[in-house]
């Protein structure tokens, strides 16, 4: 019966994660009056002031783009693949594609405070905002839990499987 709460959290991070793509991570407003929204797939220009270009290329965001496609993704076959899972061997598989997702996560959200937040403002001379479009940044921290928590469980019913088959 747990399964099906660990395939709905392991799904419900996959569908967290799939909100970068629709709010900001980060907002930014420069002196010139321009305002910069940094999301998983690119930065967006609100608006422009006079004179002022964007400075960055369109690949600036690609390796958050690969890694939040990767948690989604992975998230998603874990809770797609959970139901079938009978045997030992198969908890086992997906207890460590889960510890994988959870790394790819940690690695995620490392990546983005600890770079994408400080070298996005330096160019433009502006700090991160974290105000009500921009909550996108606390996003993969509500995914880490879940997964967290689907992968305590999983664990707790590999115990279990062990434990029955001891008991045969």
């Amino acid at each position: 019966m747990k399964q099906r709460v660990q395939s709905i959290l392991f799904f419900l991070s996959a569908l967290v994660m799939g909100l970068l793509f629709f709010m900001p991570m980060a907002a930014y407003l420069d002196e010139y009056g321009s305002y910069y929204k940094l999301f998983v797939y690119g930065v967006n220009t609100v608006s422009l002031a006079q004179g002022v270009e964007l400075p960055f290329s369109s690949i600036y965001t690609l390796p958050l783009l690969i890694l939040a496609v990767a948690v989604i993704l992975i998230s998603f076959y874990i809770s797609m693949s959970i139901f079938r899972a009978v045997k030992l061997q198969q908890f086992v598989k997906l207890f460590k594609l889960s510890r994988i997702n959870l790394a790819v996560l940690a690695v995620f959200i490392a990546t983005f405070f600890v770079y994408y937040l400080m070298k996005t403002g330096a160019p433009i001379a502006a700090i991160p905002s974290f105000q009500w479009p921009a909550l996108g940044a606390f996003l993969p921290l509500v995914a880490l839990v879940m997964t967290l928590l689907a992968s305590s469980g999983l664990r707790k019913d590999i115990k279990k499987v062990q434990s029955i088959d001891r008991i045969r």
